[in-house]
């Protein structure tokens, strides 16, 4: 078993055993979201609006084998702030689990990735729930930001590196290679716009990758920023009731940059 196989293996199934402590529900809302992606899977969300024309509006991408409860402390924090945000199951993952014909859909049973694999499919449902925002929910488009955790991070900055309205990324825990979703191309295209990258010391391989994404956005500017958190925590994990406040207020200092650029 080569080293990449074996490593995503443990980690799959390492997330698997967490899933019930990481993965809570978030309270049933009015605001419910219900998605169709491409091939007809029912995604399914919470949607709070921000509350005032422009804030940014956050998709919120959780972890392998998580769902969208993993944000919520996080998510009520943002609308706090005044900004909106999408979180989302995921294809696999939480109640994102149906077809529209009754055909189950679960991460447990993706195959191996690679295309054409469910897990391709899964990045691409981004675009979907994007359009979604624009179409159904009138975001604009320059104004829907992302935070990922984990396989999430990663999922977000491949699609934020390919779409520059995309006005700054949160990466929880990235690594360089998640299911063949790969960081480092996508942080060279990404370029030099604002990014927190995030990750703690002693969860060893998403700290050695978020360095070296650190060196690779630094190489096009100064706009990304890395936060430190504690030993061996992972992804939404980090988040202590304090912490998170630091990523906010960078969060609050990069719209205020975007902002006096779009009056």
């Amino acid at each position: 078993m080569n080293t990449l196989r074996k490593f995503f293996l443990i980690s799959f199934y390492t997330a698997i055993c967490f899933l019930t402590a990481c993965g809570r529900t978030i309270p049933a809302s009015e605001q419910q979201a219900k998605i169709l992606t491409k091939d007809k899977v029912i995604l399914i969300g919470k949607f709070v609006p921000p509350k005032k024309p422009g804030k940014f509006t956050f998709i919120l991408l959780h972890g392998l084998a998580s769902n969208k409860g993993e944000w919520h402390d996080f998510a009520d924090k943002l609308s706090e702030l005044g900004y909106g945000y999408l979180a989302v199951d995921m294809r696999g993952h939480g109640e994102s689990n149906k077809a529209t014909d009754g055909t189950e859909v679960n991460v447990k049973y993706f195959s191996w990735p690679g295309p054409e694999s469910e897990w391709e499919a899964m990045g691409n449902d981004v675009g979907v729930i994007v359009k979604y925002l624009i179409k159904k929910k009138g975001t604009q488009e320059n104004t829907i930001a992302f935070a990922g955790a984990s396989i999430g991070a990663n999922i977000a900055l491949i699609y934020a590196a390919k779409h520059k309205s995309v006005p700054l990324v949160v990466l929880l825990s990235p690594g360089i290679n998640y299911a063949r979703f790969l960081s480092e191309p996508a942080m060279k295209e990404y370029g030099n716009r604002p990014a927190a990258i995030v990750a703690s010391p002693d969860d060893n391989y998403a700290y050695e990758s978020s360095r070296r994404l650190m060196i690779i956005a630094k190489e096009s500017g100064d706009n990304a920023k890395f936060f430190e958190g504690k030993k061996a925590q992972h992804g939404v994990q980090m988040f202590d009731g304090k912490f998170e406040f630091k990523i906010l207020e960078w969060i609050d200092s990069v719209y205020e940059g975007y902002r006096s650029k779009h009056r």
